[in-house]
């Protein structure tokens, strides 16, 4: 027994019904795409000795998240909306309250990954001095850690119901959020001071050549977690805009799936960013590919 009815007081919503098949079809296509571009970009940082610095260690981290995104939260999307348009609600409630979870750890998880990734460029341009004795295979192990434990309460919390655990999930959520936005945003306004600083010193003084090859390095990479930066914006900017027109009482039921969907996008994005600013990364991903195409000979 399947209904195109959605449950909005038993009335009929087609706008959400085009919304759902629209989501689930663009998942559907990008849910591979995802997994794969991120699995990349993990194996590249593994095998190459050249991306072995800390910064690509950390963004390989990021892509490990972006991987489980494209494993678990999209298929579960799907699933969920695909039930939804058949008019199944009870699977659809188990279901979607496990993509809910997977959502809000992972969404938590990729937000603190980004906070580490902006603290090591923030260490590394302007405590130089300092960066050998902060920024260790240790710290970076212990710091990656500590974000999943911190990830997984939120989600573990979702499943269960539960009102004081569901009103303490939502409330470390948002102070998580803030809390990186703040120190995303205050990091930035420093790193830029500290880059005109530098940029005057190389104008003004005869500084020693491996000292301007490494700030245009630590520079480059700077650039790199800009773009990841911007990509996120650009993901949850409509998320926001969607979120205030359903607080003035407009599109109420349609921006649901849409608003998840922007969410996972950015990790489609961010593996893009990857290899558009690194060469060695490119490289590494072409030939892989490459290398899948030739068949056997005998």
């Amino acid at each position: 027994n399947t209904t195109n009815k959605f449950t909005n007081g038993g009335t009929l919503n087609d706008p959400l019904q085009i919304s759902y098949i629209i989501t689930v079809i663009i998942n559907i296509i990008t849910s591979p795409l995802i997994v794969l571009l991120n699995v990349l970009v993990i194996m590249a940082v593994i095998r190459r000795t050249r991306l072995q610095s800390y910064p690509n260690i950390l963004l390989a981290c990021l892509a490990a998240t972006d991987v489980l995104t494209g494993l678990i939260t999209q298929p579960l999307f799907i699933l969920c909306g695909i039930l939804e348009l058949l008019g199944m609600n009870e699977p659809e409630v188990i279901l979607c309250s496990f993509h809910y979870a997977f959502l809000r750890g992972l969404s938590i998880c990729s937000c603190l990954h980004l906070m580490l990734i902006t603290c090591e460029r923030l260490i590394a341009i302007k405590f130089t001095l300092r960066y050998p004795r902060l920024v260790t295979t240790r710290s970076i192990k212990v710091a990656v850690i500590t974000v999943w434990i911190v990830s997984v309460f939120p989600g573990v919390t979702r499943p269960i119901n539960n009102e004081s655990l569901e009103t303490t999930s939502i409330f470390l959520v948002a102070f998580t959020f803030m809390f990186c936005i703040l120190f995303i945003v205050v990091s930035y306004v420093i790193l830029y001071v500290e880059i005109l600083r530098h940029r005057k010193m190389i104008k003004t003084q005869q500084l020693p050549q491996n000292k301007v090859e490494s700030f245009a390095k630590e520079y480059k990479a700077l650039k790199t977690t800009v773009f990841v930066v911007a990509a996120v914006l650009l993901c949850f900017v409509p998320v926001v805009f969607i979120l205030v027109l359903r607080g003035v009482g407009l599109f109420i039921f349609v921006s649901v799936p849409w608003i998840r969907t922007f969410a996972i996008l950015n990790s489609l994005l961010n593996p893009l960013i990857y290899c558009w600013r690194q060469e060695e990364m490119r490289k590494f991903a072409l030939r892989f590919k490459g290398q899948e195409n030739v068949l056997p000979t005998n």
